[in-house]
């Protein structure tokens, strides 16, 4: 049995899928199906099963999973020891974030890498809801993800620190004469994020205050496509300051007026096992991105 075999084994459960496994570990994907089945020849026993769903571990390998984590997490333990003594930043530091909130993100990845370049950086884009079971199955190590007022429940073993606030804007095309209220929305048809995200969660919350629901002609996550459907005519949108590409001479956005909550974007990040170049990343990241 080899270390290697449960960092894979690892991979493969918290991932769902020998592929995606293979791309976030940088092996290919025959060379981890191997392993895990000389480790499964080993002990006799089949770890995982197989399904049209993906891959999941059996009861026996669930249970052999446990004592695989605990291992792998002495082992990091170990690691970080080592590096205290010898006074260097090494290892691996796994990112996502949602495609539409880590806009700054690349440039703080580089020079972070710049500043550390024996620390490995693996990065994926995500939803929220995968981003968050990552970091739950120690499938990622940090996260850049917006957060909603009422708060996502996270494992305890996961931190989470503001590092935005900013305000929302009701973007409309040129020309349009609406006031920057939400009641003011009421029958026209609003371009809305999509469901599952903190954003329209903020968005759902504000409009049952105010007593109605928009008409969402279209449902999207993806900045550039609000701004574009909303220059064509064909709804309003309310989106953070951020998500605005440049001067638009078709659409026109205003600050939406008190009460609405900000929009709030966090840093997430695991705790346990202790990983030096993840708390170091951490530590980047607050000073580069927050504000």
């Amino acid at each position: 049995m080899e270390l290697r075999q449960l960092e894979y084994l690892a991979a493969v459960v918290s991932h769902g899928s020998f592929g995606r496994a293979a791309q976030a570990i940088y092996v290919t994907q025959s060379a981890l199906s191997q392993q895990i089945a000389r480790l499964e020849d080993e002990l006799g026993l089949t770890l995982l099963y197989r399904g049209p769903k993906g891959v999941e571990p059996t009861p026996a390998g669930l249970e052999f999973l446990d004592h695989a984590r605990a291992i792998l997490g002495r082992v990091s333990e170990a690691r970080a020891m080592v590096d205290d003594h010898l006074g260097a930043i090494r290892g691996v530091a796994r990112v996502a974030a949602t495609s539409y909130d880590a806009r700054e993100l690349p440039e703080a990845l580089a020079s972070f890498h710049r500043a550390h370049p024996q620390v490995q950086l693996a990065f994926q884009h995500a939803s929220a809801a995968q981003i968050v079971e990552q970091l739950a199955t120690g499938a990622a190590d940090v996260a850049v993800l917006a957060v909603d007022g009422a708060g996502r429940k996270l494992p305890d073993h996961i931190s989470s620190q503001i590092l935005v606030e900013e305000p929302l804007c009701l973007l409309t095309a040129r020309g349009d004469q609406l006031s920057p209220t939400i009641d003011d929305l009421r029958g026209r048809s609003v371009i809305m994020p999509g469901r599952g995200t903190a954003l329209r969660s903020l968005l759902d919350d504000a409009f049952a205050h105010v007593g109605f629901s928009p008409l969402p002609r279209f449902e999207t996550n993806d900045p550039q496509m609000i701004q574009q459907l909303v220059a064509a005519g064909l709804g309003v949108s309310i989106v953070p300051r951020s998500w605005l590409h440049g001067d638009d001479p078709a659409t026109a956005a205003v600050e939406l007026a008190e009460p609405l909550p900000a929009y709030r974007i966090a840093l997430l990040a695991t705790s346990q096992p202790r990983i030096p170049a993840r708390d170091r990343l951490v530590e980047h990241l607050l000073i580069t991105l927050g504000r």
